[in-house]
């Protein structure tokens, strides 16, 4: 395994800098492994990568590129100042790579994938360990907990989730939240929470370790989502082998997971009334949520499995002249 360490910057000339010279060093290594190699995929976060993908393709290797659909999002949101330069390097990357693998169908239309359709292939990564992720607690037998678990950043729509916890309150006052994930928005979080005196019904628990999602995951009656762009989270595919029910925000391939109040629940928007709204509706139909519980235990069972996971990327290496 050859490992490339990318330094951050919080200056713009600096990031510029810094990118660049990542980009030579991923170059160096994938130089070194061409005599070898003939075909590179490059996994998420691969969009912006100019001049290893430019390289490989002066060099006459087949480049393949896996989008999964937030990343230049992600640069919108956040305001970045350099968010037209990576649409820019985006757009010529698509250009140039021989294929690109999306997650599911509904990310062609979302990513604007149309002229370039006969190089797309749709393949998800996404697999559960289904003998750590389980039901061990019926939704009947779990409180009016409800969770989130991810990043504390901007884009994860958790400040909107906090301030729609505070419109939930005042109409029920029994429910809990916790909040598992580190970031930048851990001091604005606080914050809201103080100022609106739900010390006692929010825990932050900061960052998770792995093997102990699913103990959090059995005790949540509710997973929220509030994303305003996602690619797939393993954390829903997850939460649904567990038999949490997810509610989430129509963004990235989720649409196509997520079947609205059959296997999960998809959020109008993710302003904080829309959120709350919709928390208290679902927490007072336990029977529906049930349902959806089974539904969803039974849909991660039959598409994230390890063996259908491996089976659909056999199929792809075939395809793609990787395996002989």
């Amino acid at each position: 395994i050859r490992r490339v360490y990318h330094k951050p910057s919080s200056t713009l000339f600096m990031r510029i800098i810094n990118s660049i010279r990542t980009q030579f060093m991923i170059l160096n290594n994938l130089i070194l492994l061409s005599n070898k190699v003939n075909t590179f995929i490059f996994l998420i976060g691969g969009e912006g990568l100019l001049i290893p993908i430019l390289a490989l393709k002066i060099l006459k290797k087949n480049v393949v590129m896996m989008l999964g659909g937030g990343a230049i999002n992600v640069f919108s949101i956040r305001k970045d100042p350099l968010y037209k330069f990576m649409v820019v390097l985006y757009n010529i990357n698509l250009a140039l790579v021989d294929n690109i693998i999306v997650y599911t169908t509904v990310l062609i239309k979302k990513l604007k994938l149309f002229k370039y359709r006969y190089k797309v292939i749709v393949a998800h990564r996404h697999f559960v360990d289904f003998t750590k992720f389980m039901i061990k607690k019926r939704i009947t037998e779990r409180s009016n907990l409800i969770g989130y678990i991810g990043r504390l950043s901007k884009e994860k729509g958790v400040l909107n989730l906090i301030k729609a916890f505070s419109i939930v309150l005042r109409y029920k006052g029994d429910v809990q939240l916790i909040i598992c994930g580190k970031g930048d928005l851990e001091k604005e979080i606080k914050k809201i929470i103080r100022i609106n005196g739900m010390e006692k019904q929010v825990k932050l628990a900061g960052w998770v370790p792995h093997d102990e999602i699913p103990r959090y995951l059995n005790e949540f009656k509710l997973v929220i989502l509030p994303s305003f762009t996602e690619t797939l989270p393993n954390v829903i595919v997850e939460a649904m082998a567990c038999g949490t029910p997810v509610l989430a925000t129509p963004v990235g391939s989720i649409p196509e997971i997520i079947r609205d109040y059959k296997t999960g629940f998809l959020l109008k928007s993710n302003d904080p009334k829309d959120i709350a709204d919709k928390i208290i509706e679902l927490l007072n139909n336990p029977t529906l949520l049930e349902k959806v519980s089974i539904n969803a235990y039974k849909y991660a069972q039959k598409n994230f499995s390890e063996e259908s996971v491996r089976e659909i990327w056999r199929k792809l290496f075939l395809k793609l002249n990787i395996l002989n």
